[in-house]
């Protein structure tokens, strides 16, 4: 008989991809949500379903845990679209020992995660869109960041001072076995704890002579969310084009009342890729100003949010976001 897993309420302070064995028993446990939202821009109104996802977890073994998860976001679009219907986001398996009475396990908390999973190397794309204070996430974490990618990850944890994640991936993104320039993609993320609140943290990525790397902070207390990233790329896209970001963001929230979170958040990104046909140089300063209104554990959010863009060399008008998100 299936259950469904109960919802993990909390603000994650340092997110991984690593699963936590004791929400999970042998009984698959199912969950999900959607989100429905409508854009208003000057000149268009649009509606979308821009996630509908459904995830299972199971513990097969007591250190073992699973989790699969599939967006059905694509359903009913157009035939000529290049989105599929149906889309598989994790496909993995978190093994990790559980016998704490050995010194070393108890200290270093060993795991090892293999299959298709979200890459250790943003923060702000490590934490679930469901926990977002804010309707999108930044466009520098969107443009320079890796996303997920198929294959394996290992984590250590040194007591409550620091975490350092490591994983070796195709490099090619999610959904995709090959790989093409026959590279892997390395990266690393290291987190110090300095409170029990604070997480402060430094990555790097190197994919070829593609490298990434930046820092991030996230503190989370007493109803306030202040966190920032930056985020820089210097190296070649494909075979013809090089490409030189740099950019992050920086956020406030403050839950004002159990139900009742404004947030404000500012980014930037600076780029210029350059190729056999010449450069573009594009820079964009966002700010968003958002609001969320929660109930029932958060597992009915509504969140509306005015951007105010302003973009180089293409200019950009602000546009309003309404979105409703319901978690199962």
């Amino acid at each position: 008989m299936a259950i469904t897993m109960p919802l993990a309420a909390q603000y994650p302070l340092s997110p991984t991809p690593v699963l936590p064995f004791n929400l999970f028993s042998p009984v698959p446990s199912f969950s999900g949500y959607v989100t429905a939202r409508g854009t208003v821009r000057d000149d268009t109104t649009t509606f979308t379903i821009n996630r509908a996802r459904l995830t299972l977890h199971v513990l097969p073994v007591r250190f073992a845990a699973v989790r699969v998860q599939v967006d059905f976001s694509g359903i009913g679009r157009t035939s000529g679209d290049t989105i599929p219907a149906t889309l598989l986001t994790d496909a993995y398996v978190t093994l990790a020992p559980q016998d704490t009475s050995r010194r070393l396990i108890d200290l270093l908390r060993p795991s090892l995660v293999v299959g298709q999973f979200r890459t250790p190397f943003s923060l702000e794309y490590l934490t679930p869109s469901t926990r977002l204070p804010t309707v999108n996430r930044s466009q520098a974490v969107d443009r320079l960041g890796p996303r997920r990618d198929l294959g394996a990850l290992g984590q250590l944890r040194f007591a409550h001072v620091a975490t350092f994640t490591g994983a070796v991936v195709n490099g090619e993104g999610p959904n995709r076995t090959s790989n093409s320039n026959g590279k892997e993609m390395a990266i690393g993320r290291l987190t110090v704890f300095p409170l029990s609140s604070l997480a402060v943290s430094g990555k790097w990525l190197g994919h070829g002579a593609d490298h990434r790397w930046g820092y991030d902070v996230r503190w989370a207390t007493r109803g306030f969310i202040i966190e920032g990233e930056a985020i820089k790329r210097k190296g070649p896209v494909d075979s013809s084009t090089h490409l030189d970001g740099s950019g992050g963001y920086a956020l406030v929230a403050y839950r004002l009342l159990p139900w009742l979170q404004p947030a404000v958040k500012w980014e930037r990104l600076r780029q210029r890729t350059t190729g056999s046909i010449g450069g573009f140089e594009q820079r964009l300063t966002w700010i968003t100003y958002a609001t969320t209104l929660s109930a029932a554990e958060e597992r009915l959010r509504f969140q509306l949010a005015w951007i105010a863009r302003s973009e180089r060399p293409v200019h950009a008008n602000g546009e309003l976001v309404a979105q409703l998100q319901a978690v199962f």
